[in-house]
């Protein structure tokens, strides 16, 4: 059985909403919950949001770390772009990059369950709709649910957060920068751009075209297609925010970047 996880993060000043389409087939609450535990937190009531400033809580920035590492080796990605004008649209836009990562990506399992997070839909009735149309055989959409019980959500706003950092940085708005520490196949003193180190985060987890002919070509064989199997880029986005998105998501190169 697999499990899709959803969860957003709406950049107002710089235009566009990512929403994060996390994909596993393992009992990933379990390991969130595990995580929590293990850095001293309880569970039942604490929360990881990637929106809290946790430069000065090593532990709760550690429970960050941590859920980064289930991302990279537990889960797959999809990534849904939409106008910060359009956010009544967000929740309708994302059943419908589900509906496109599933018929895409025959690693997903089915039966499926599909929990999304509260306020991403301005009508539930309409949202039902839409799933009846899209005629999702074997896939239960739970709405409207709360990320403290259904953990996973948890992990798919921190991914949401890591790939609007992507956005934004191809848009020329991040300059922070941050150091490498350790076991980052650099010095750990050395000053790299944020927006370099999220993607060395997170590009092996999206979803991708997968195996292809071999060309001799070190750069061309270590690069694949994520577009249409891990990004979707909603028709409501103009040229601008599309190209730049499917410039900076639409390959991903998976070779040495160091």
């Amino acid at each position: 059985m697999g499990q899709f996880y959803l969860d957003d993060s709406v950049h107002d000043e710089a235009g566009f909403i990512i929403a994060a389409c996390v994909y596993t087939d393992t009992d990933i609450n379990e390991k969130i919950t595990a995580v929590i535990k293990n850095c001293g937190f309880d569970p039942e009531i604490f929360e990881f949001k990637s929106s809290a400033n946790y430069s000065k809580e090593p532990e709760k920035a550690k429970v960050r770390e941590q859920l980064k590492v289930l991302l990279n080796g537990s889960c797959k990605l999809g990534i849904v772009i939409i106008p910060r004008i359009d956010r009544e649209q967000l929740g309708f836009e994302c059943i419908k990059a589900v509906r496109q990562f599933i018929d895409k990506n025959k690693e997903i399992k089915k039966p499926l369950n599909i929990y999304l997070d509260q306020g991403m839909f301005t009508s539930k009735d309409q949202a039902n709709q839409l799933i009846k149309s899209g005629d999702f055989k074997e896939c239960i959409f739970h709405l409207e649910q709360n990320s403290i019980a259904i953990k996973g959500i948890q992990l798919a706003d921190l991914a949401a957060h890591i790939s609007s950092i992507q956005l934004k940085d191809a848009l020329g708005l991040v300059t922070k920068t941050v150091m490498a520490g350790e076991n980052s196949g650099y010095q750990p003193d050395l000053e790299i751009e944020l927006g370099f180190e999220m993607w060395a985060t997170i590009r092996y987890t999206f979803f991708n075209e997968g195996s292809k002919l071999y060309t001799d070509d070190p750069i061309a064989d270590a690069t694949l297609k994520v577009e249409p199997y891990g990004l979707y880029i909603s028709d409501l986005c103009d040229k601008k925010i599309s190209d730049i998105a499917r410039e900076k998501f639409g390959e991903i190169y998976l070779g040495c970047i160091h």
